[in-house]
């Protein structure tokens, strides 16, 4: 009987320890295997946030729960993995990737939500490309197929998954709902977006419909320097991003830190982008304060584009040799356009995405519907003009035989009497370009060419002459300057 029970008593430790073991596993497990429990009210996005070695992956879940995010340059995700919990009081999470090199793809996982991005180009890269559209709100069916040409874009030529600037009004109101139902949508929905999303950061500017900013400002927390204003380079494009719903005029905090962002910037290229139309061609009419206020400063900086939204349609108008670009067909609904209104070169109302390709001291921007045919293509020369210097005029007097007059004791000609010119030497050497190299001088007097070269040697005779000089650089640029070179006749003619 005794074994008997010994026998029983031990086959049920057994069982409890069984179940001790299958319940530990299974906790273990629940710890360990996040992904099988975590709920994402925002799958992983990222946002950039200056640098070309780094980038951050933000995402909401629905609870406090720790997700765990592996990294790589390929889907090995070798590189590392990080446990992240959340922050603030709304179960969002927040990781920067840090380490990482200029102008390469990695990709992430966390838990089981996947993606890739390309980091910034290296500082001293002359060439980038990048994506934009603006006005995104209301309609994400639409936006779902802007979002289309922006995946056909990188998946054509790579190089455009960069970052896609959004020039505003990227949902309906500065709530909660209207931000999940019109950007943070499901992937099932709406995948193309939710792609895009995952692969490509988008930079935005305030517009109207952001309200206060709260929501938007929650989600997409950039390094401000205040309001909702910032900026970053690019490669070798600078991007201002100035937020036109806090105060900008003359003498406040953000238009003296905009004259010295855009007075301090050393990059070639040169982008403002905002959310109100300084030229437009409607349906709102345009922003008397962005023509009198940051016109001027564009103009004074050398900035070559200014990229706004608020209409919902294409215009490209053009003011004192820069470009004024509404980048407003994003999905939101569409506005008819005036093709009449001032300084305006092409509107038409469509959806549409542009793609800016920056090589050198050119630009290309490139605007395609959603049928993928192109409404135009913008090409922009930052090229610095050469400076031509022709020198100090002269005043010289012809000498006799190749001697100086002024020598009483130069021999008198024995052959023909002196010819009546002299001979100058040019000097167009004090010429130059900032950018580049002078690749020619030419030398005119009137119509005629006198002469090649920074130095040339001519002959002159009695006279006055006003001497053109014409330099090219090696983009093809042009310069002139004029001297006025007097010959004066002999005061001894030791010819007689």
């Amino acid at each position: 009987m005794k074994e008997k029970l010994k026998g029983m008593l031990k086959g049920k430790r057994k069982s409890i320890f069984a179940v001790v073991g299958v319940s530990t596993l299974l906790f273990t497990v629940g710890i360990f295997n996040a992904s099988a429990e975590t709920n994402f009210i925002k799958s992983p996005y990222m946002l950039f946030e200056g640098s070309n070695t780094s980038m951050s992956l933000l995402w909401q879940t629905s609870d406090d729960q720790a997700n765990v995010i592996k990294w790589g340059t390929d889907a090995s995700y070798a590189m590392g993995h990080e446990t992240v919990g959340t922050f603030g009081t709304d179960h969002q999470h927040k990781f920067t990737i840090t380490g990482l090199k200029p102008a390469t793809k990695y990709y992430y996982d966390v838990d089981g939500q996947t993606g890739s991005f390309v980091t910034a180009p290296a500082d001293n890269a002359t060439s980038v490309k990048f994506l934009s559209y603006g006005d995104s709100r209301t309609q994400p069916s639409y936006q779902e197929q802007v979002a289309g040409l922006a995946l056909k874009a990188y998946a054509a030529d790579p190089a455009y998954q960069t970052i896609l600037l959004n020039s505003g009004d990227i949902a309906s109101s500065d709530t909660e709902s209207n931000w999940t139902a019109q950007y943070f949508v499901p992937g099932s929905t709406y995948p193309q977006l939710h792609t895009l999303q995952s692969e490509v950061p988008m930079v935005g500017a305030r517009g109207n419909h952001e309200g206060a900013g709260s929501v938007y400002g929650k989600y997409f927390p950039y390094p401000y320097v205040s309001n909702f204003y910032w900026s970053f380079d690019y490669g070798p494009v600078h991007i201002t991003v100035v937020d036109e719903y806090a105060d900008y005029k003359p003498g406040s905090a953000q238009y003296n830190w905009l004259v010295n962002d855009l007075a301090s910037t050393t990059k070639p290229w040169k982008i403002v982008m905002a959310h109100n139309p300084a030229w437009g061609a409607g349906t709102h009419g345009n922003d008397s304060n962005v023509q009198n206020v940051i016109h001027p400063l564009l103009k004074q900086y050398g900035v070559q584009l200014y990229l706004n939204g608020h209409n919902h349609n294409y215009a490209r108008a053009e003011v004192d040799g820069i470009e004024y670009l509404t980048s407003g067909g994003g999905g939101a609904p569409s506005y008819a356009v005036d093709p009449t209104w001032p300084n305006i070169v092409k509107a038409e109302s469509t959806y549409f995405l542009s793609e800016f390709d920056v090589n050198g001291k050119n630009m290309h921007v490139t605007s395609r519907r959603l049928d993928g045919s192109v409404i135009e293509t913008v090409t922009l020369n930052n090229n610095k003009l050469p400076v031509a210097n022709a020198g100090l005029d002269q005043t010289v007097t012809d000498d006799c035989n190749g001697n100086s007059c002024k020598n009483v004791n130069a021999p008198k000609r024995t052959g023909p009497k002196d010819p009546g010119f002299e001979k100058i030497t040019l000097n167009g050497t004090e010429s130059l370009d900032q950018d580049g190299t002078i690749s020619s001088y030419v030398w005119k007097e009137g119509e005629t060419s006198i002469a090649t070269g920074a130095a040339p040697i001519v002959n002159l005779s009695v006279g006055t002459h006003t001497v053109t000089l014409t330099v090219t650089d090696d983009d093809g640029a042009t310069a002139t300057d004029t001297v006025v070179v007097t010959v004066n006749p002999s005061s001894k003619d030791n010819n007689k």
